[in-house]
């Protein structure tokens, strides 16, 4: 089939701004260069959709609009992901493309209730349904897969990942299974540093520690 990869996610500066622990040891960019190395050697036409070409007054509506940006332009079937996941490799985005040529529609759940990638074809999208989810919450994965069942669509589901969202989300990250070196360094001294400094002297940093849905690359991976 016709498959591209959609990278939906905010630029590095977009993303501090609203989750600002990002900056913290250029984790923003790291992320952002390893999710682009991914994208590359998946060998699927990559669509980056950051801010500068999302449209809608929330997440739904703006995935929704991101995805039908991707079938307008010819594709077949899309693979979506983020930029907030350390443990994504190529070939979670091999597994979704083969899901996909068997007819199936792909979720990669999170171990919050979201998804770290989600794969279906253009006949099995329906714009309106995606602006109805629970997106920032722990329903979403639930709710899109039995969406899918509903419709009498078949998912296979990717093994279960973690995502940053928060920055006490690096504390349970698995650092051995992050395959970026450079990344899985970046996060290792971030978790040593905010061990050193657990006496709330900053307390800019707890600040960092609020949520941000507001341009989640993915919504809502782990080995554990």
């Amino acid at each position: 089939q016709n498959i591209a990869l959609l990278v939906f996610a905010p630029s590095v500066e977009e993303e501090t701004k609203h989750k600002p622990f990002f900056a913290k040891g250029s984790l923003a960019k790291s992320l952002n260069i390893h999710t682009q190395n991914i994208a590359i050697q998946s060998g699927l036409p990559v669509i980056y959709v950051d801010e500068t070409k999302q449209t809608g007054v929330d997440f739904g509506s703006r995935f929704s609009n991101a995805l039908q940006l991707g079938f307008k332009k010819g594709y077949d079937a899309l693979i979506t992901i983020g930029n907030d996941c350390p443990f994504l490799q190529v070939k979670h985005i091999t597994e979704a493309k083969k899901a996909i040529e068997n007819g199936n529609t792909v979720l990669g759940p999170t171990y919050d209730g979201g998804f770290y990638l989600l794969g279906l074809s253009k006949e099995n999208f329906n714009p309106a349904t995606f602006h109805n989810f629970s997106w920032g919450t722990n329903r979403v994965f639930e709710e899109v897969r039995n969406n899918f069942y509903k419709n009498r669509y078949s998912c296979y589901t990717l093994r279960k990942l973690r995502d940053i969202d928060f920055f006490s989300d690096l504390e349970k990250l698995s650092l051995q299974h992050i395959c970026n070196v450079a990344l899985r360094k970046i996060i290792q001294k971030l978790i040593v540093k905010t061990s050193q400094n657990y006496a709330f002297s900053y307390i800019s940093d707890f600040d960092l520690l609020q949520p941000v849905v507001y341009n989640k690359g993915s919504p809502i991976l782990s080995i554990f």
